[in-house]
């Protein structure tokens, strides 16, 4: 499994610089919040690698090469979940050194102080993206799975806040009301619990997908 993650980030080097420059020119010229950079360029760097290394398996027929290999399928799915915590971690560490850098060059330059928190808001908001995406990949493949990675990515940023913020039903209420009155670490527990639940059905989803494509 972890050499199915190494090809990947051999096989994108290129997509990788294109990573360092892109989170380069949000810190310079996203007027934004420094947080709000700081969210934006670990989804967006996770949502280039992962679309990346899924298109490349597409072009290059590489699933009907892996599953010539004594891999199973649960092998190569497990691969591809992994691949959101490593490409999550490239993308931190790249955000972490850019910073540093810039901030050496320019103190003027808004950064953003890496916390645990905004560290677990950010992998939780890649997991319920890849969540979503993957098991609609595994299903149709590559190709016809572009317009929903596209619309999840999207969605994230512009449909999502606006439909909680016009959302008035007591259910939502209750819910706010609940997590407002528990600490920062109660509420990140929750969350990760729910992460987890969501990556849990979306792996045995994509799975189940994944073995009954032919190829």
């Amino acid at each position: 499994m972890f050499q199915l993650i190494l090809k990947d980030i051999l096989l994108l080097k290129k997509t990788l610089l294109f990573a360092a420059i892109y989170i380069i020119v949000m810190m310079i010229f996203l007027k934004q919040d420094s947080a709000v950079v700081f969210l934006i360029s670990i989804i967006a760097v996770n949502y280039v690698l992962i679309l990346s290394a899924c298109a490349h398996d597409d072009k290059n027929k590489a699933d009907i090469l892996l599953n010539s290999f004594p891999l199973t399928r649960r092998t190569v799915v497990m691969a591809r979940y992994c691949s959101i915590f490593v490409f999550t971690v490239i993308a931190i560490a790249y955000y972490l050194v850019i910073a540093y850098i810039l901030q050496m060059i320019n103190p003027s330059v808004q950064v953003h102080n890496v916390s645990l928190e905004s560290i677990i808001i950010a992998l939780c908001a890649v997991i319920f993206i890849n969540s979503i995406y993957f098991p609609v990949f595994f299903k149709v493949g590559f190709i016809h799975s572009r317009l929903v990675s596209f619309a999840l990515f999207f969605g994230t940023f512009a449909l999502v806040p606006k439909f909680f913020e016009q959302v008035n039903y007591p259910f939502i209420q209750n819910v706010v009301h609940y997590l407002y009155h528990l600490s920062k670490v109660e509420v990140m527990v929750i969350i990760i619990e729910v992460m987890i639940l969501l990556l849990t059905i979306s792996f045995l989803l994509s799975l189940q997908f994944y073995k009954k494509r032919e190829f």
